[in-house]
């Protein structure tokens, strides 16, 4: 596949430039960003081995060598015998015969730590340079991710639909099993390796706890409810969340509620291309702070969305990202209160030449966010 070659492409260029002589991806993540396959490291360790002007390297274990034989990237395969292995047929020794001990190579930030530790003899550099090119989309990527979202805003629609006052969480989880059938139905298929379909509802008052996993019992009364669709669709993420009522919200909620999407307003004001996201986050955050909500925000105002649900950018306070075309990122400001409940939207956004896209389509307002009016 074309993209392929031209992600190997970008990625040798940053090792030259870094002066490496090799540059090692071992996630499965990132094994199927470069090369579109599937695979499932566990406890044999795989590398692809990139080096400028060579074709890479998949060092594979043997009982995966003619799985690897298919990937349509050019490549060599250098094979060991298992984990662990006899003298003479471990991973390390036929890293070795492909890399000098003296090789100055990089890794990923995401490499575990036994293997860092087994790589101790190159003294490896550990380099963010697949997260930044996995953060700007191409238009292939961009496409799965929006059809992502579509599927997103209709998994949070189907969930919503089960939501009732006095009803449980548990009612809910019919729109996990629809959408799945939809997907598949409409896709063709639903790959479980690189797919992941959730819907969920953060009952008042736990809805203050966005960590929180939602309980069966959860019972759904008066006050803030957060439905949220969180989603991947063979191989790329996309999310949608939304703070919903199932009656009529106190004048203190609706007030808090429309604080939190004016705090969202203002976040999607500051998005184009070489805006820091740094300063996305803290216009929001000074917002919210202005408004008298200091002691009640958890998080920061949005990540970025790919082929991961959470990966960069970090729209975060502190952050050195800059937002460039075709990053996607969500923009998700929240307001918590312990024993009350909390109040989030959250929507996947496309960073265009000249502003923004929003991929997800649902309302944002108190009105339409109550149901059964």
């Amino acid at each position: 596949m074309p993209e392929h070659k031209n992600r190997f492409a970008a990625l040798e260029k940053k090792i030259k430039k870094a002066g490496l002589d090799a540059f090692l991806i071992s996630t499965k993540d990132s094994i199927f960003y470069f090369t579109g396959f599937r695979y499932e490291p566990f406890e044999r360790p795989f590398f692809i081995i990139v080096r400028p002007g060579a074709k890479p390297v998949f060092l594979t274990p043997r009982i995966e060598a003619e799985n690897m034989a298919t990937i349509a990237v050019p490549h060599e395969i250098v094979e060991y015998i298992d984990y662990p292995a006899p003298a003479g047929g471990s991973y390390l020794e036929a890293l070795q015969s492909v890399l000098p001990s003296d090789a100055a190579i990089g890794v990923e930030m995401s490499i575990t730590g036994e293997l860092l530790v087994a790589l101790a003899e190159w003294s490896p550099q550990v380099l963010p340079f697949v997260e930044q090119l996995r953060m700007i989309k191409s238009p292939t990527e961009i496409a799965a991710v929006r059809k992502a979202a579509k599927y997103s805003d209709k998994g949070l629609k189907l969930a919503m639909k089960f939501a009732h006052l006095g009803g449980t969480i548990s009612e809910t989880d019919r729109a996990n099993a629809l959408l799945r059938d939809e997907i598949t139905r409409e896709e063709g298929y639903l790959d479980p390796y690189i797919s992941s379909v959730w819907q969920g509802i953060w009952a008042a008052p736990y809805s203050a706890q966005p960590h929180r996993f939602p309980e069966p019992e959860d019972t759904l009364i008066e006050g803030p409810n957060v439905g949220l669709s969180f989603l991947r669709v063979n191989g790329y993420s996309a999310e949608t969340e939304r703070t919903f009522f199932v009656a009529p919200p106190q004048p203190e909620d609706a007030e808090v509620f429309n604080t939190m999407v004016e705090a969202g307003r203002i976040g999607f004001s500051q998005l184009r291309p070489g805006v820091s996201c740094h300063d996305v986050d803290h216009k929001v955050m000074e917002f919210l702070r202005s408004e008298g909500f200091g002691n009640n925000l958890l998080h920061r105002v949005g990540h970025g969305i790919g082929m991961g649900g959470h990966e960069g950018p970090w729209v975060a306070e502190g952050s050195d990202d800059i937002l460039q075309e075709s990053m996607v990122i969500s923009i998700e400001p929240g307001i918590y209160w312990r024993g009350q409940g909390g109040f989030r939207h959250s929507d996947t956004v496309l960073i265009t030449a000249d502003g923004y896209e929003l991929l997800t389509d649902m309302p944002h307002d108190v009105v339409s966010m109550t149901l059964g009016r």
